[in-house]
């Protein structure tokens, strides 16, 4: 593996703490619940409104084939960066699809098209350089094995209850974070640099998103 991937890090999940039954609510009690379920329709509007303005921070200029050849020096490196971000956004894409249809919240469903724009806009990239998809056409299949056994790892972890599968979002999100940042490090094309920095605009996004619902 190309050495600057050595440097992406694998995060480890914790264990849930499960909480006890509560007793009957008092009328106080009751208010507080009306007030938690009105805070909680206000999260998920914001929740939307935040994946809207990252989908809407995807909408970069078209990329035109002359312009990718900027920076040609470190095209090989910047080629190998590039697969191994379209395989890890197709991870949250996959690992989101599956937590979405085990737990049905919304966090999840409003993200999942963002996911895929972030693909679309990755693999714009490595179409003009001239690179093959690396992407499966299975669900949650990766030729990355570091990105593989991650999915198996989050998987397991978000399908044990609903807080889970919303830490296994701040993991990811953070990790995508992270890798762009590396990657914009070491970037010299403007065209490159242009699409990372809208895909880490719409990880920040998500990553407010679902510590909301950790927190």
């Amino acid at each position: 593996m190309n050495k600057a991937l050595k440097q992406f890090t694998v995060f480890s999940v914790g264990a849930l703490v499960l909480a006890g039954c509560a007793p009957l609510a008092t009328d106080t009690q009751v208010v507080e619940t009306d007030t938690a379920v009105s805070q909680e329709a206000t999260d998920q509007v914001r929740d939307a409104a935040e994946t809207e303005a990252s989908t809407n921070t995807d909408q970069v200029a078209p990329i035109a084939a002359e312009d990718i050849q900027a920076g040609a020096a470190t095209q090989t490196e910047t080629e190998t960066l590039l697969v191994f971000l379209v395989e890890e956004e197709k991870l949250a894409h996959d690992v989101y699809t599956a937590l979405y249809e085990a737990w049905g919240s919304n966090v999840f469903g409003n993200i999942l098209e963002s996911e895929s724009t972030h693909q679309d806009k990755v693999m714009e990239l490595l179409d003009l350089f001239g690179v093959a998809d690396p992407r499966s056409s299975e669900v949650g299949v990766f030729q990355d094995q570091d990105l593989q056994a991650l999915y198996d790892q989050l998987i397991a972890k978000g399908l044990q209850s609903a807080q889970d599968a919303f830490e296994v979002g701040v993991i990811i999100e953070e990790k995508d974070i992270k890798d762009i940042s590396f990657q914009l490090e070491n970037e010299s094309n403007p065209v490159v640099v242009t699409v990372l920095e809208s895909l880490r605009a719409g990880s920040e996004n998500h990553l407010r998103a679902f510590n909301r619902q950790v927190g």
